[in-house]
């Protein structure tokens, strides 16, 4: 698949604006979201998408990193709770995930570390697929949680499926457009059409702030 350098650090606010633009209509909670019930989900920002040498690189990925952190730092100014996750495949036990990936698994090692560059100021859970909750203790760490908010990668993949999953679990759920990266622009604002239909309150990290008060 071509992968695309399709937005940078210079460049995100104008293109998450751009983003919302894109989006049929832009549906909200109704209910108060209270900071100290939410958590900050930061999924799969390892090495092995984010390091160039990786054939797994997104180019698209490094523009998000200033983002993230400052959302981490954020949800722990207000009161809340930040979770990161990393994927990592066993390829001693087959799954549908290791069958797919075949020949690029994720395993255990240097390219399945959180990248250098993120803020790591809570607990990493381990995942064999895309979903942040199968075959994990996320509802543990999320005990008491009442909304999640959703940033990381791929926005079409593991962030897609882990905030699908977390809605069916009775999560409110928020999808960060601009701290979330995929392979090509394309496929990052389809997803973000997804997600506002009928998943998640789609919403910029800019507004995050004012959406917790």
């Amino acid at each position: 698949m071509c992968k695309e350098p399709y937005v940078t650090a210079e460049d995100i606010d104008e293109k998450g604006e751009m983003w919302l633009k894109a989006l049929p209509y832009r549906k909200r909670w109704r209910a108060e979201i209270e900071a100290v019930k939410s958590a900050l989900l930061v999924v799969d920002m390892q090495n092995f998408f984010l390091v160039p040498k990786s054939h797994a690189y997104l180019p698209a990925a490094p523009a998000i990193i200033g983002n993230i952190n400052g959302l981490v730092d954020l949800f722990l100014r207000l009161g809340g709770k930040v979770i990161y996750t990393r994927t990592v495949q066993d390829t001693q036990h087959p799954s549908t995930m290791l069958q797919w990936w075949s020949s690029t698994p994720v395993t255990e090692g240097e390219m399945a570390n959180i990248f250098h560059e993120i803020s790591v100021k809570g607990p990493v859970i381990v995942k064999p697929t895309y979903s942040s909750f199968l075959g994990t203790e996320l509802d543990v760490h999320l005990d008491g949680m009442e909304n999640v908010f959703i940033c990381g990668v791929m926005t079409d993949l593991c962030c897609e499926t882990t905030c699908r999953d977390a809605f069916v679990r009775d999560y409110r759920t928020f999808f960060i457009a601009d701290g979330t990266a995929t392979t090509t622009e394309k496929m990052h604002i389809s997803s973000l059409i997804s997600m506002c239909n009928g998943l998640a309150e789609v919403l910029l990290c800019k507004e995050v702030e004012q959406r917790l008060q």
